[in-house]
């Protein structure tokens, strides 16, 4: 193993993190796919579950806006442990609806509604939980194997998740609930004074304005980051409906798996294929991951059959991590430490904005226009994006790869910091 990933490892509370990471994501994964399948088998109607997959969204939008003014302020180890506490209680009301026959599907979105607003405030405090305990040499390697835990742990959940559908939905939903709480477990063994620090200003309707504001300059100031928001915007329009063509596209639950399982397995390589790469541009490796992920979701218009079908979703999976650990990696180290809340908050406002539109758009279209016919328009217009965005001189300014290379002594100075 490299050193530099040994010296990651030696950080208690970073394995501590990782670990609670590692918990929440295969349960995630099982939840993901029982909540579609759930409202498909309530509904049967596309429309129904675009509004679903909307409702996941809406709250990490709205509610994104302010979650990371107020986690800056607060107690990060508090709302990560209520977060996870308000999750699983959320999802066990789902489960005891269903198994009495009174869920509907107006309660379904409710709950993702809910799930989704708890969201906005865990992704936040985790992201500068993450910052505070890692040190800035080791931010791109530990970007790399949370990418990778978030991968390869999720190869079983899709496949988990259509078998406990078998036997029920009951299964699938008390599973991603125990997570919940066993994640909330180990956060609570997690010991940094920074987690727990608070400004003692009291927070009005000026003061949160005022920071609101100051996580958008931090990311407008920054030319990388300014531009890159407006391509990565436009790729996410495209690729929102993925979650709600997927499910459409196939014939049964264990189908969906199969493509599922594909795709995380082509995610898995393509994280291990991160640490190769590290030397590359960041505009290379960007643009690289896209081109691969867009190439894959797009050849779906033309091919047909499973086998072919979980080939090219394994080549999407593949660009997806490449894409992914850079742009976290350049966020993370672009972005001031005491701004990195609201910031984080901002940057999902900004990036995801667009996906509720887009989802909206395709359960409406979904009457009149081929599922398959989405998947060709989202791969011709995905490469056009990223041309743009390779021709950006501000991009390919300011997207050296110095910073994965920092010196080894300021790496040792760094760990002995945190250790």
């Amino acid at each position: 193993m490299d050193d530099s990933y040994k010296a990651l490892f030696s950080i208690r509370n970073y394995r501590l993190l990782l670990l609670s990471q590692t918990i929440s994501v295969i349960g995630d994964g099982v939840y993901a796919i029982a909540l579609i399948w759930l409202m498909k088998l309530l509904t049967g109607s596309a429309l129904w579950m675009s509004v679903l997959l909307v409702a996941e969204t809406l709250p990490l939008i709205v509610l994104g806006m302010f979650a990371g003014v107020i986690v800056d302020r607060s107690s990060k180890r508090k709302i990560l442990i209520c977060c996870d506490i308000a999750r699983g209680l959320i999802i066990g009301m789902v489960i005891l609806l269903w198994a009495t026959g009174l869920l509907q599907p107006y309660q379904l979105i409710a709950a993702a509604l809910l799930l989704s607003s708890f969201t906005a405030f865990f992704g936040p405090a985790r992201a500068v939980t993450v910052r505070n305990v890692v040190p800035e040499p080791y931010m791109f390697q530990a970007q790399s194997v949370a990418q990778l835990v978030q991968t390869v742990v999720g190869l079983s959940a899709p496949a988990l998740g259509a078998w406990l559908l078998t036997f029920g939905t009951v299964y699938a939903f008390s599973f991603n609930a125990a997570t919940f709480f066993v994640s909330c477990l180990l956060l609570m063994t997690v010991r940094d004074a920074r987690m727990t620090e608070r400004k003692e200003e009291k927070m009005n309707i000026a003061s949160l304005a005022a920071d609101f504001k100051e996580g958008l300059d931090t990311i407008m100031t920054q030319p990388l980051l300014r531009n890159l928001i407006i391509y990565i915007m436009l790729i996410n329009f495209m690729l929102s409906p993925t979650a709600l063509l997927f499910p459409l596209m196939v014939n049964n639950s264990s189908e969906l798996a199969v493509l599922e399982i594909s795709f995380f397995i082509g995610i898995a390589a393509g994280a291990l294929v991160t640490g190769f790469v590290r030397r590359w541009p960041y505009v290379v490796t960007m643009s690289t991951g896209l081109g691969l992920l867009m190439t894959g979701l797009g050849m779906l218009f033309w091919i047909r059959g499973l086998v072919w079908e979980a080939l090219f979703v394994f080549i999407a999976g593949l660009g997806s991590p490449l894409a992914n650990v850079t742009l976290q990696t350049l966020f993370m180290l672009k972005v001031p430490r005491p701004v990195l809340g609201r910031a984080a908050g901002m940057m999902r406002v900004l990036t995801e904005g667009s996906r509720p539109l887009a989802m909206m758009l395709t359960g409406m279209l979904l009457s009149w226009i081929p599922v398959r016919s989405f998947f060709g328009v989202m791969g011709i217009f995905g490469i056009m994006v990223i041309v743009l965005m390779v021709m950006n001189p501000a991009i390919r300014k300011d997207s050296d790869a110095s910073v994965h290379h920092p010196a080894a002594a300021e790496a040792g100075a760094a760990t002995k910091e945190v250790m």
